[in-house]
């Protein structure tokens, strides 16, 4: 018996070792290399935060983070629970879509002044909350969201840095006159994950002015010093000067980022960078995308590594450049190795580089923008957001793209424009679920072309079933199973005036229209012109408040336009646009925080 058992034990094992090496090809180094995968779910206990960063080429790496790891060190430090923040986010949310109903008379301007003071202290409700988020849930692990430049003779030396901090301030390494004492010498050395190294590159702009990293470094320190005690390197916490490495550590990453920004001066944004969140049921409602340490990021969700490895594998590539005349290129240039390359890339540091980012397509999804539909105003009863988008598209779309306005489209035209177009935007009251049944959706599989804008209240909320003990439901879940490469919509109601502003910017960002095509009706808003109205049941009858805008200049040309006519040329990707676009709202977290996207990179394909 106990041979057989050894026998079945050692099969056990190498079937794991199997199944690893086949979830490794098929499921991770499948993913571009220019992006990251990362897993997040809440414990059962509700006390755990578990994160696991997916990347071709590597082995998945994983963390546990106890929410009240703080406490542990300073009795003194603030607790956010798993319960208090979502307590606090579903009351913000409700409150949220209360106020976008709100059935006031608008024309009172007392009574349009407080509508929009509780408006603004629920988005700053909102702000403070994704600020505590990061800070006591993330802390100093939030680089493993963070998407940056990586040039690996910079890292080494950031490496060794650190390795000297660690071997003059941990007792297990504590060297007398030069050498190694008895205790320590015969302490085996511990070496770390590189990929710990990048949760300190990621931590933020340490050369910031006015820079507060303590905590987070501090956190991470731990985080260390707990690793090689689990591997058997002991040390009393008590006996660590944490205060005197948190400096010299902080110091190493200021030289860290300064020789790595005079390496990117010239070489810009990192090209086709991308994260994707992978979410348990239990952290769906939450805004992640908006967190401090992922603004302006590219950020999208996905419901499974399943629907990502087929999304991977089944998106419309880019057409083929027409054939360019053939050049005399000396031998040695494409002598270079493929690692070369990549690191070429990565880092942005010669001519080379820039010469392949100029020329090789970004991984991602590619739609047409000479097959769509657009279904504007079906209730008809949204006279604003018609008259906003209802003659720039007209005038700037081609004239393929098929349109609904004014009524409600059959099913079989919503169908039709899943089916049949690349592109799907839809500008009314909800996610159009009342016109195309979820079943009706479903069965499109796999035959949902569509990139679907949702432009409507709660577009993209989920639905749960038994408190979240089964898979949540919804409309852009729907889409997904159906297919569809992304879907853009919301967490939460929304006012119609500020999304519609939302939409305009994203629209001239992602180059689906030209830039400046809204301008006449961002100035006929700037006038004050026109009443808004919440997109749902009941939709509030107050008005935005005019020219006011984050990051704006009144006119609506803020800085998230960026580059323009380059980003007019889909080199800007959809969830890229859908980041560089929240700075058009009035609120940037109670209506730019709502908007998230389903999906993956989608580019325009002119």
């Amino acid at each position: 018996m106990p041979i057989d058992k050894g026998h079945d034990n050692r099969r056990s094992s190498l079937g794991f070792s199997i199944d690893m090496n086949k979830f490794q090809r098929d499921y991770v180094d499948v993913i571009p290399k220019t992006w990251n995968v990362v897993s997040v779910s809440m414990s059962d206990s509700q006390h755990d935060l578990c994160i696991t960063k997916l990347q071709a080429g590597h082995s998945p790496f994983a963390i546990r983070l106890p929410l009240d790891r703080a406490s542990s060190r300073d009795s003194d430090s603030e607790i956010l629970s798993f319960q208090d923040g979502r307590s606090e986010l579903l009351d913000i949310i409700k409150s949220a879509n209360r106020t976008c109903h709100d059935a006031r008379d608008m024309s009172q301007k007392e009574a349009k002044s407080v509508w929009w003071t509780e408006r603004e202290e629920l988005d700053e409700r909102l702000k403070n909350l994704l600020t505590d988020i990061e800070k006591m849930w993330l802390g100093g692990f939030k680089g493993i969201f963070t998407q940056h430049h990586k040039r690996s003779d910079l890292l080494a030396r950031f490496q060794k840095s650190f390795l000297n901090i660690l071997d003059k301030y941990l007792p297990s390494r504590r060297q007398v006159r030069g050498r190694r004492t008895k205790a320590t010498a015969q302490t085996p050395k511990i070496n770390l994950d590189p990929r710990i190294m990048d949760l300190f590159i990621g931590i933020g702009d340490v050369t910031a002015p006015e820079c507060d990293f303590e905590e987070d470094l501090t956190d991470l320190l731990y985080f260390v010093v707990d690793i090689l005690q689990f591997h058997g390197e002991r040390n009393a916490y008590d006996e660590i000067d944490f205060d005197s490495m948190v400096i010299e550590t902080f110091d190493a990453l200021h030289a860290y980022q300064a020789a790595a920004a005079k390496h990117y001066a010239d070489a810009g944004a990192d090209q086709g960078t991308h994260t994707i969140l992978i979410l348990d049921n239990a952290l769906h409602a939450f805004p992640w995308e908006s967190l401090p340490c992922m603004q302006g990021c590219s950020v999208s969700r996905v419901p499974s590594l399943a629907y990502l490895r087929q999304a991977i594998l089944e998106q419309q590539p880019p057409p083929l450049p027409p054939p360019s005349p053939p050049q005399q290129v000396a031998s040695s240039s494409s002598s270079s190795s493929s690692d070369e390359e990549e690191e070429d890339e990565l880092s942005g540091s010669s001519t080379t580089s820039s010469r392949s980012r100029r020329s090789k397509p970004r991984e991602g999804h590619y739609a047409s923008i000479n097959s769509g539909t657009y279904i504007l105003n079906p209730s008809a009863d949204l006279s604003n957001t018609a008259t906003t988008f209802g003659g720039p598209l007209a005038r700037s779309l081609p004239p393929a793209w098929r349109s609904v306005e004014g009524r409600a489209p059959t099913e079989a035209e919503f169908e039709a424009a899943l089916r049949d177009g690349d592109l799907l935007l839809y500008f009314g009251h909800g996610s159009g679920a009342q016109y195309i049944r979820a079943r009706t959706v479903r069965r499109l599989l796999p035959r949902c072309r569509a990139v679907a804008l949702l432009m409507g209240c709660s577009s993209a909320a989920l639905e749960y079933v038994g408190d979240a003990a089964f898979a949540a439901y919804g409309t852009a879940r729907n889409y997904m199973l159906a297919g569809a490469p992304a879907v853009v919509g919301t967490l939460w109601d929304v006012t119609d005036r500020d999304i519609d502003r939302y939409a305009a910017r994203l629209f001239e960002v992602w180059g689906l229209v030209a830039k400046g095509t809204f301008a006449e009706e961002r100035e006929r808003e700037r006038m004050g012109t026109g009443k808004g109205k919440g997109k749902g049941k009941g939709g509030s009858k107050g008005a935005e408040k005019k020219g006011k805008r984050t990051g704006g200049d009144g006119n609506g040309n803020g800085n998230g336009n960026g580059n323009g006519n380059e980003e007019g040329q889909g080199q800007t990707s959809l969830v890229e646009a859908v980041a560089k676009a929240r700075d058009a709202c009035r609120l940037r977290y109670l209506t730019a925080a709502a908007v998230c996207v389903y999906g993956i990179p989608v580019y325009i394909s002119k």
